[in-house]
């Protein structure tokens, strides 16, 4: 299982806002014109199946697939990070 690489654990350290701050601005770099929103520590993700999957390929690669969870919820997708 993959671990977290250097950067995550520092941001996960820093505090709950640096770790949605990286994370958003990772899924940001992967698919720019996605719309995501953080509530009570879930990411709400909002794009195409297409660009989900390019999304949890690298959320599974850094976090591996027992560290995160992802539904469907309605026309937007919750990331849980665990």
């Amino acid at each position: 299982m993959p671990q977290p690489n250097f950067e995550y654990k520092r941001a996960l350290a820093l505090g709950d806002k640096a770790f949605e701050a990286l994370v958003t601005t990772k899924i940001l770099e992967i698919v720019p014109e996605a719309k995501l929103a953080w509530t009570n520590y879930t990411l709400f993700l909002k794009t195409s199946d297409g660009n989900m999957q390019r999304v949890t390929t690298y959320l599974a690669s850094t976090y591996g697939m027992d560290n995160i969870d992802i539904n469907q919820v309605g026309e937007e997708y919750a990331i849980d990070f665990m």
